[in-house]
């Protein structure tokens, strides 16, 4: 029998768990080869991006070689941009002429920001998706301490306006003030020559928390010094002001946009069925509606949870389980054998907020445990050391995660 290829598009959370459990799964001296296609040659630990872009981490603490991932296993990486998808013919193309064929494949491209169709926010923000926003968001900041560190004291006057206040805007506001509070004596600068904004279209903070978790969080920003705006939209942009639902306007000197996300649009234009944010229907076994034989996971599946029947949150816990669960199925199609219906795990979701503070709650279980101060922001720290060890063990670990896994102490901790 030809060998088979198993592929999955897409080396983010989902990717690279799906590979994994593949790996795992299939004999090496089966018929199927697993082949996991990337644009970069690096895995993006995106939940770590808020701490890049505001000056804390190093670009190199954030992204994984994707090879380095993979080194020990039969997982063949492909560097290269999805360009096509051919369902009709179960191929992909690559770099716009390499074509690699499939019996399964696995959609893992991730997402892309959701602009809202707000007149001017594309072409006047900045967002924060990779690598690359991080690098030129650190690059603004750093700009804009320099210029104002040149101007006469009554002429400086920055605003840093993040928009969105779910998890990433409101991670990236806590880390930005404290960074600015750190190195405001390099620039000659105090914290009256600048404001950081976060403007939140709902009437709330992190949209679907509870109480306890959004207002603990919104003290917190606010005792950070940064200014928060609840249940206003912003409606226009332009590159000096923003304009809200409201009537107010605020002037800007960068605009961070942290507000939405859709699906890939790399699934809509090649066939797959989609909702209106280019999430992949699927159904309980992660398979597209359209065809068994493809998959979809993370941002890139419109994934249900079986119990609530709702939509289940965009995390990247969610991911790696629904990498997880399309891994067996698939496996389970080539054996013959039954598959599993996809159940949203639980999935703890702790913010943090600066370095010594962080709260959270379970999103879809336990709803009334609550974790907030230092014992929160002491497992916060632990969660990205304890993936980078599923990654491929201790070598993973940078030298600054091995000196920091123990530097916070929890204490003055609070459960309820």
């Amino acid at each position: 029998m030809a060998e088979e290829n198993i592929v999955i598009l897409g080396a983010g959370y989902g990717g690279i768990k799906t590979a994994q459990t593949l790996n795992k799964l299939i004999d090496k001296h089966s018929d199927y080869k697993i082949i996991l296609v990337d644009k970069n040659g690096y895995h993006t630990l995106v939940t770590q991006l808020y701490q890049t872009a505001a000056g804390t981490k190093n670009l190199s603490e954030t992204m994984v070689p994707i090879n380095k991932i993979f080194a020990q296993t039969d997982v063949q990486v492909v560097k290269g941009q999805v360009s096509n998808i051919d369902i009709e013919n179960n191929c992909v193309i690559v770099n716009d002429d390499k074509k690699i064929s499939f019996k399964y494949l696995i959609n893992a491209l991730g997402s892309e920001p959701e602009y809202f169709n707000i007149k001017g926010l594309a072409e006047n923000s900045v967002c924060l998706k990779n690598l690359i926003d991080a690098r030129k968001i650190r690059c603004k900041v750093n700009n804009i301490l320099e210029q104002l560190s040149k101007q006469q004291l009554k002429q400086r006057q920055a605003t840093f306006v993040i928009g969105g206040g779910g998890l990433t805007g409101v991670e990236f506001a806590g880390e930005l003030a404290e960074q600015l509070r750190k190195t405001q004596d390099n620039y000659n600068i105090n914290t009256d020559d600048y404001k950081i904004v976060l403007v939140e279209g709902t009437q709330n903070l992190l949209p679907g928390m509870s109480s306890k978790v959004y207002l603990y969080a919104q003290k917190a920003l606010e005792d950070s010094g940064v200014e928060v705006i609840t249940g206003d939209l912003i409606k226009e942009v332009t590159n000096q002001t923003i304009f809200l639902a409201s009537g107010r306007e605020i002037k800007h000197t960068t605009l961070i946009w942290t507000g939405g996300i859709k699906g890939n649009s790399v699934a809509s234009k090649f066939g797959l069925k989609t909702d209106d944010r280019n999430r992949v229907i699927v159904n309980q076994y992660l398979q597209s509606v359209d065809n068994p034989k493809v998959y979809a996971v993370g941002d890139s599946a419109l994934a249900i949870d079986v119990k609530s029947g709702q939509p289940v949150v965009a995390t990247a816990q969610a991911a790696m389980q629904q990498g997880k669960c399309a891994a067996y199925n698939v496996y389970a199609d080539i054996k013959g054998i039954k598959k599993k219906v996809y159940q949203s795990a639980l999935i703890l979701l702790l913010i943090h907020i600066g370095c010594r503070r962080a709260v959270g709650e379970p999103v879809n279980k336990m709803k009334r445990l609550k974790l907030k101060g230092t014992l929160a922001a002491w497992i916060k720290r632990l969660i990205p050391l304890k993936y980078s060890l599923s990654l491929g063990g201790v070598k993973m670990l940078t030298h600054n995660d091995k000196k920091k896994v123990l530097k916070l102490k929890p204490k003055n901790a609070d459960i309820e």
